[in-house]
């Protein structure tokens, strides 16, 4: 492959993952409540994949770091290829138990391909090859945003049966991409120097006593987040609105996520990583709390400014951060702990999203995501106080 072609071709490969994302966890309400799933089930479903999704994480990381015969590219293709023969049963194998086997095995077919696919990126930036990884992540929220409103149109038009037939137009697109990804030799670098050995899980949290904390902070703010991505459809409609508002709104989310990733590496010239963590989290406590208070779905639709400010500078900022605050040999780890604890966050909000939905309505469980949110923003910003963001992690 041509360097100059390098990164619009990894920018396919990112395009075709979020639209793929978007239409399989985005609209997972809309075609699950069709096929007779009540919130509390799609809640379970949707946690009982992030569960096991962490638990596969490191076999799947395991493997992809010792391929001998793959590459890295063909081994995310073989994960590509099973989500689609699971999105063909989706159309030929009826039955709620088929249905929501299928469905909670593409869930984490997806999640796993997550680390794969920008771990696909990174190794070539890290071998210095010409690829502009925030440009075609960029490529992949605009991806998402088209992909939201073509799902909600078609969707309002043709039923929510039409979701599995855009699902497998989007993962065919992904196989392609992927299985023609052939980056070319890499540029040379001189050796690094001889990197101490990382610290054991023990000595990690002792040397990093604060972490912990962080993480909990974490915690809360992605299930507070994550209630509102998880569940798009019931709070449109709690709203007065129906599936084709929701594609307007996931479509709004995804193009507001676009200017801050890929520019960050020019607001990281201006402020530090940890500044816009903290910025980061406060944007995730309004966007809950005037969730909460919405009188509209225009409103709502209004409020989606703070995504720019929320989860786009959260998704490249926090992985900086953790690389400012942690020593070489302990990186891999800290990032480790970190995508843990959002995955915690995403379980929570599944399983609590769910029940709070079918139990109280949907507007306690905007409030409780409103609290939620509020409590890790104040935990973030206690722990990331100006002049003690270094020592708030990296301490002995």
């Amino acid at each position: 492959m041509k360097p100059r072609f390098l990164t619009s071709h990894y920018a396919w490969i990112q395009g075709c993952y979020w639209m793929a994302y978007c239409i399989l966890l985005s609209f997972s309400s809309v075609y699950l409540l069709d096929q007779g799933f009540s919130n509390t089930q799609i809640g379970l479903l949707l946690g009982l994949s992030g569960l096991l999704t962490a638990l596969l994480q490191p076999f799947v990381g395991a493997r992809a770091d010792h391929l001998k015969v793959l590459s890295l590219g063909q081994f995310a293709a073989l994960l590509i290829l099973a989500m689609l023969l699971c999105t063909g049963g989706l159309l030929l194998l009826p039955g709620q138990a088929v249905q929501g086997g299928l469905f909670l095995s593409l869930l984490i077919l997806l999640q796993l391909l997550t680390s794969l696919l920008y771990a696909l990126g990174m190794d070539c930036v890290n071998q210095g090859m010409p690829l502009n990884f925030g440009l075609a992540r960029g490529v992949g929220a605009g991806s998402y945003a088209l992909a939201s409103t073509l799902c909600g149109s078609a969707a309002t038009a043709f039923g929510p049966k039409c979701i599995p037939v855009l699902l497998g137009g989007a993962t065919l697109l992904l196989l392609a991409a992927a299985l023609s990804f052939r980056p070319g030799t890499p540029a040379k670098q001189a050796a690094p120097p001889p990197a101490s050995p990382p610290s054991s899980p023990q000595s990690f949290w002792r040397r990093y006593p604060r972490f912990l904390p962080l993480l909990a902070g974490v915690v809360l703010l992605y299930t507070s987040h994550n209630i509102l991505m998880s569940f798009p459809y019931q709070i449109v409609q709690y709203l007065g609105g129906g599936s084709g508002e929701m594609g307007t709104l996931l479509t709004l989310q995804g193009l507001m996520d676009i200017p801050a990733m890929v520019l960050f590496s020019l607001l990281l010239r201006r402020a530090a990583s940890w500044r816009w963590v903290r910025l980061a989290g406060l944007s995730f406590f309004l966007h809950a709390l005037l969730t909460w208070l919405a009188p509209s779905v225009f409103f709502l639709y209004g409020i989606q400014i703070f995504e720019t400010t929320g989860y786009a500078l959260y998704a490249v900022a926090s992985v900086y951060w953790v690389n400012d605050m942690t020593a070489p040999a302990d990186r891999v780890q800290g990032q480790t702990y970190f995508t843990m604890a959002n995955t915690l966050g995403i379980v929570l909000s599944s399983f609590l999203g769910g029940f709070l939905l079918d139990a109280a309505g949907t507007g306690p469980t905007l409030a409780f995501s409103t609290v939620t949110g509020g409590t890790g923003m104040g935990i973030l910003w206690i722990m990331l106080r100006q002049g003690q963001a270094k020592a708030a992690v990296q301490q002995g």
